[in-house]
């Protein structure tokens, strides 16, 4: 809900010394982030989050440190971007057929040629008047199973850690009790190349963060966290820089994503 420079200024003012940016679906926000980064000394993880489909339900897979120039990514993230729009123009439809008319012109990303999805939808009709935030957008109208939704491409969990792998990146399993198999679906998800949870989750109790960990060292996995911050006003529990990582866990995090055997052994 940003633009991705605003967002390195925002971060900046919280303090905020490492970052990484996980757009759904696009990495192109990454270089103007870069920049800003740069500028404000914050040390910019590239990453990804691509969304994929299980039966029933869904898993998220984090990319962290991937190369944003991998041509097989770069092929994927534009057949799913296509997708998005797609669904956004169906959605719109569907939702002007309850009475909730928006300009489909106006729903845009905020970085030109991005990934869109409902959050801008929930955006434009708090602009419009429908609803007075974001998240009564997706309570009632355009969350799972509301009149106004509709399921989006995806890939498989396993396709997607391929393509995180392909581009020298590191596949984490992102807010993991939001997936309907977890933890039973974790050895299937190693052995395609998962090396990682989230467990210090912006929405997670201390109890829930302390489970997670515990189920990743049991499993010989490494542990990352963040807020999934998508702006104000967007989900509680989400606030940019509300996640402090323990130091060893951050310290192991950082020492992987620096390794340099880890680009060559992924591919």
């Amino acid at each position: 809900m940003l633009s991705p420079a605003d967002l390195l200024r925002q971060a900046h003012r919280r303090g905020i010394s490492v970052l990484a940016l996980t757009d759904h679906d696009t990495t192109l926000g990454l270089d103007p982030a870069q920049r800003a980064a740069d500028v404000l000394e914050i040390r910019l993880i590239p990453g990804i989050e691509l969304s994929t489909d299980v039966e029933p339900g869904e898993i998220h897979i984090l990319g962290y440190g991937i190369d944003l120039h991998s041509e097989a990514l770069q092929r994927t993230l534009s057949n799913l971007r296509d997708a998005r729009r797609t669904r956004i123009d169906r959605m719109v439809a569907l939702l002007r057929e309850i009475g909730i008319d928006l300009d489909r012109q106006a729903i845009q990303p905020n970085t030109p040629g991005g990934s869109i999805g409902r959050p801008h939808v929930a955006q434009a009709m708090v602009r419009a008047g429908y609803v007075g935030s974001i998240g009564e957008a997706f309570e009632r109208y355009i969350g799972n199973g509301k009149p106004g939704y509709l399921p989006s491409q995806r890939l498989s969990p396993v396709e997607a850690i391929h393509l995180v792998r392909r581009a020298g990146g590191l596949p984490f399993h992102a807010h993991p009790l939001t997936s309907p198999h977890f933890p039973d679906n974790l050895p299937d998800l190693i052995a395609a190349g998962l090396v990682g949870i989230e467990a210090y989750y912006g929405e997670y109790s201390p109890a829930q963060r302390r489970e997670i960990a515990v189920i990743a060292a049991q499993h010989h996995l490494l542990v990352s966290g963040g807020s999934d911050y998508h702006g104000e006003g967007y989900k509680a529990g989400r606030e940019l820089g509300g996640v402090d990582l323990p130091d060893d866990v951050l310290t192991a995090f950082l020492a992987a994503l620096d390794d340099p055997a880890r680009s060559s052994a992924a591919r």
